[in-house]
Parts: structure tokens; C-alpha cells; sequence
């Protein structure tokens, strides 16, 4: 089976990941992998793990993208592929207009990959016209049906995203070096009980709701200690500013600490008592969750979304309704020595990758 992905970017982040451990997993299996994306960073490690690279221009997320229609299709005719594998609004919508004017017996499959809800517009359409789809969460396929009652039941494919599990791995110890060094920069953080909130910082991050139930939880316990990391959405300044004021206000001041992006998720997983999930946009992919999981971690969040959904199979003590502090107050002291052993190979770029194979195998077939 031949295979191409067909990205906007090869910058660092989810998206080139995911596409990068799924193009690894191809090669792995005996299928051929090529990618089409503008020239980034990642381009090399395709190339090293037997993926072939072909440079598209930036194409941007409007109609504007068909100018590049007639390279896209003539790039297609050459490389000949059973399948075409899309990543983001822009690439669907330009592979979908690319193919369209094919018949269906002599072009290749299209297969958006779809991770957010969106709009039922012209330039999202192209993410409902795939031979199949592959929705990231039960909510997404849940939520494409109903923008186009026409796509089939069973063209949408729910594959939950992979994560790295040999980079999260429960049993490897954690180095007394990294210990020490993070206790030197933060002296706040030694011989307290870790309450860790991993992900962006934005107003829908759910950072406000962990500091007023972080309030509650040290007001009866002196030993709790927040954590917050991620980067800040947009670079928003002024709403870091307006965190770090709430939790003055809310006497936490020696009580929370804002580490920021870090790239040792692994290790604060492993020395954290409990890790949150209070966003109140629905995710897409459930990632924190997954890898916190995976390092036997418990796992507090929302009913809702992607996050939601991989908790009800894997560990439903840690779901409380959205905006219910009473319950997330509950569940966390309930948590606070639950044990926790969720099975990590299914959370695996390679599970993912195989289900994925497999749909694609069916839709050729």
C-alpha cells in the first residue's frame, strides 16, 4: 500500500508528530510512505526512518489555497497513491478539489483526519468528502454526522491519537539529578504532595478552576502543592498576569508554582500525585491525559470531550462534571492514593498506527 500524508506544515507540534510515527509505522510493516508539506524541521527524520519528502509551497487556510490545485493533482497523477491521508482544514479541502474532478475507480482514497469540531462551510467541506474519515473522539464523529447527515456510518473511523510510550515509561526511574536540580530552582516544591495542571494557558485552559479548588484543597491540607506548566497561549502575557493575581488573592502565593513549557513532562507525571484536566473547550486528542496515564498516574478531569471519553474506558473515578468544584474537590481527595494501572500499549503510536492501516485497507478493499 502506498501512502501519502499530506500536511501544512513539518513544524515541531502534534500534528508533524503524529504524521511522523505513522509514516515510521508504515515502513515498519512494508508499506511506502511519501509526505508532502512545505520544507520544516522534521524533514530529515522522515527521510532517516525511509519516508520520501516532497516540498509543497505554504498553503493557507482560504479558498486562495487552489491556486496550488493543478501542482497537488500533477504531484498525485505522479506518485500514484492507493491513499491520501490529510492533516487540517487547508490540506483536505485543496486534496479534496485536487482528486474531485477524478473518477472514483481511478483516484486514490482521501482520508481527512479530523480532531475539532467546525463550522459546515465550503472550505470545511473538504473534510467531510473523504472516501473515509478518521475522528480523533467519539464527540468529533458524533458531531461530523450531524454537519452532513449524507456520510455513510461506517466511512468515519474513531482512532484515538497515539503517544510515545517509550518516552512515558512507568517503570524507568527517575534520575536523583533531575530531582535535585528542579528542588534548587523551586525550594518550594520539596516535601510537598505535587497537584499537576499540564497544558496551555489561555482563558480556556482551566487554570482559574484548578487555583479556586487548589484554595479549597490547602485550606485543608498543608502538604498540597500546584503545578502548573505549559506555554502561553499566543504569548499572552497579561492573562499569566491575571492567573498569578487570582492566586494572591486566593492566599496561594507559597501554594502554586508556574514552571512554564518544560520538556520533562515524564518526570513531573512520575513525582505528581494527581494530575488535571479542567479545560473547557472539548479537546481533541486527550494527550496529557493519555501520557499521565500511561506513568500510572490518576487522572482528574471533565465528562467532557476527547479527555472524557479516554477516561470512561480507562479510569471513570477521575470524570466530574464541568464547573462542579464540590465534586472535583471529592474526587481528588478521594484519588489522592488511588492506584492506578492502566494498560499503556494502548495508548501506543503503534496501536493507532495499526487501526489506522487497517481502516485503510478496508476502504481499498
Amino acid at each position: 500500500m502506498k501512502v501519502v500524508q499530506f500536511l501544512p506544515s513539518l513544524e515541531p507540534g502534534i500534528t508533524a508528530t503524529l504524521a511522523l510515527e505513522f509514516a515510521n509505522e508504515l515502513v515498519k510493516k512494508g508499506h511506502e510512505s511519501l509526505v508532502i508539506s512545505t520544507d520544516g524541521p522534521l524533514e530529515a527524520r522522515f527521510r532517516l526512518h525511509g519516508s520520501d519528502f516532497i516540498s509543497f509551497p505554504k498553503i493557507s487556510e482560504s479558498i486562495w489555497s487552489l491556486r496550488h490545485k493543478s501542482r497537488l493533482r500533477k504531484i498525485l497523477a505522479r506518485l500514484q497513491p492507493d491513499i491520501v491521508h490529510t492533516y487540517g482544514r487547508s490540506t483536505a479541502f485543496l486534496a479534496w478539489r485536487a482528486l474531485n474532478s477524478e473518477s472514483a475507480t481511478s483516484r486514490p482514497k482521501l482520508v481527512p483526519l479530523v480532531h475539532q469540531d467546525f463550522p459546515n462551510s465550503y472550505f470545511n467541506k473538504g473534510m467531510l468528502s473523504g472516501d473515509g474519515i478518521i475522528a480523533s473522539s467519539r464527540g468529533v464523529a458524533e458531531n461530523l454526522k450531524k454537519s452532513s447527515p449524507k456520510i455513510a456510518e461506517d466511512s468515519i473511523e474513531v482512532i484515538y491519537h497515539g503517544i510515545n510510550i517509550r518516552e512515558f515509561d512507568r517503570e524507568k526511574p527517575v534520575a536523583s539529578q533531575w530531582q535535585l536540580k528542579l528542588l534548587n530552582s523551586y525550594p518550594q516544591l520539596e516535601g510537598k504532595n505535587w497537584w499537576l495542571m499540564p497544558g496551555d494557558i489561555s482563558a480556556s485552559g482551566g487554570q482559574e478552576e484548578f487555583l479556586h479548588l487548589l484554595a479549597q484543597a490547602a485550606a485543608q491540607s498543608d502538604d498540597i502543592h500546584g503545578v502548573i506548566v505549559g506555554a502561553l497561549a499566543e504569548d499572552d502575557l497579561r492573562y499569566l498576569k491575571k492567573l498569578e493575581g487570582l492566586a494572591q488573592d486566593l492566599d496561594l502565593g507559597s501554594k502554586v508554582t508556574f514552571l512554564g513549557e518544560r520538556r520533562d513532562m515524564r518526570e513531573l507525571y512520575a513525582t505528581s500525585q494527581l494530575v488535571f484536566q479542567l479545560a473547557s473547550e472539548k479537546d481533541g486528542n486527550a494527550k496529557y491525559s493519555k501520557e499521565a496515564l500511561a506513568m500510572g498516574r490518576p487522572v482528574i478531569a471533565y465528562s467532557e470531550g476527547c479527555t472524557g471519553e479516554v477516561l470512561q474506558k480507562h479510569f471513570p473515578e477521575g470524570l466530574v462534571k464541568k464547573g462542579d468544584l464540590k465534586s472535583l474537590m471529592e474526587a481528588s481527595l478521594n484519588l489522592v492514593s488511588k492506584p492506578n494501572n492502566p494498560n499503556p500499549q494502548e495508548f501506543s503510536y503503534a496501536a493507532s498506527a495499526g487501526k489506522t492501516i487497517d481502516f485503510f485497507q478496508r476502504l481499498l478493499n
